[in-house]
């Protein structure tokens, strides 16, 4: 064979995989690598790659191998355990989550590429070819056991069988439900929501629910866009959602007068969450304090403290309070793009 790349790298597993997280970061940063501040490289973990860097915060779970010529991961990626991603070009856009047991490869092309835009998740044991290259818009989700198949080829394209080589584009706020299945060649626009079982064997447009195998348009014009009152009465569902949550793990919850405040004790520990109801409301700039913000507000010149735009969707500054309601209101399809808080 001219060629002989093993498919799983034990050498480089054994050499730097089993090394503690700081040592594993240092020799990374001899060999020219970027590695920014925060980052976690777990136990049997290994990067392969000419070209590497990997943004602040990031996280790569046990025995979770990343195998590129060019590699490119931003702030805030997360990558669970026993995953293992093999192309050419790898690129993963901020606050990225894959999950355990997912294989991204398949037969290496010059043009096999992955790339993520921003808030992407993919679900586990999921396999995505990416013998041609696959792009994944921002706010998109890959459901668990879903497939992605850039190439299919079996029997002899010289005896008249069908052989497929095209790419995948899957555009913004576009949700594979699990256990979908994506042809070579397709391309979904933005808005879209495919139904659990699904085989996608064609290319849609934007605003659609679609279903089947193969798959067809259930529902145009979609999603339908919810009044103001309604949409006030689903977030309030969905605090109140959050402060049971918090209660099942022995916090308690304590609701100021002017109905805005709420202070979450547990122990000695205390911190708020501010619902901006006016430009007069009250509100106590710490750093462990949540502001959410719905409504116009002059924020002082030096504030402090998490604050999350639901109208922008936009999140700046961090507190321990605010990383568990993005997380936690995430479950129902919220997530907020990361800007830097120009009152800082």
């Amino acid at each position: 064979m001219l060629i002989n790349t093993p498919k799983i790298p034990f050498k480089k597993i054994i050499i730097y995989g089993f090394l503690p997280n700081w040592i594993k970061i240092a020799i990374y940063k001899l060999k020219g690598h970027k590695i920014s501040k925060n980052v976690k490289l777990s136990f049997g973990s290994v990067i392969i790659g000419d070209n590497v860097s990997i943004g602040e915060g990031c996280n790569l779970g046990v025995f979770t191998i990343l195998r590129a010529k060019n590699i490119e991961i931003s702030n805030h990626v997360n990558i669970g355990p026993f995953t293992f991603i093999d192309t050419i070009n790898l690129y993963l856009g901020i606050d990225t989550v894959i999950n355990n047991n997912v294989i991204i490869g398949g037969l290496i092309t010059s043009r096999s590429s992955f790339r993520t835009g921003k808030r992407v998740k993919i679900g586990q044991n999921s396999f995505l070819n990416c013998t041609e290259s696959i792009s994944i818009g921002d706010d998109s989700g890959i459901g668990g056991h879903n497939y992605l198949f850039t190439h299919g080829s079996w029997l002899s394209q010289l005896d008249g069988f069908p052989v497929s080589f095209k790419s995948i584009e899957i555009g913004e706020r576009v949700w594979l439900a699990w256990c979908v299945f994506v042809m070579p060649g397709v391309k979904l626009g933005n808005n879209i929501v495919v139904v659990s079982n699904s085989t996608i064997t064609k290319s849609f447009e934007n605003n659609l629910l679609i279903s089947g195998s193969p798959a067809k348009v259930i529902l145009d014009n979609y999603p339908k866009e919810l009044s103001k009152n309604k949409k006030n009465e689903l977030f309030h569902n969905m605090l109140n959602d959050f402060f049971d949550y918090l209660k099942l793990n022995g916090f308690q919850i304590e609701l100021k007068k002017d109905h805005n405040q709420y202070d979450i004790i547990k122990n000695n520990l205390k911190s708020s969450i501010f619902i901006i109801i006016n430009n007069k409301s009250k509100i106590n700039f710490s750093d462990d304090n949540l502001i959410i913000k719905y409504e116009e507000y002059d924020f002082e010149e030096k504030t402090r403290c998490m604050i999350i735009d639901m109208n922008n969707k936009t999140r700046s500054g961090s507190s321990k309070v605010g990383e568990e309601f993005v997380k936690f209101i995430s479950r129902y399809g919220i997530r907020f793009d990361r800007i830097q808080n120009k009152t800082r």
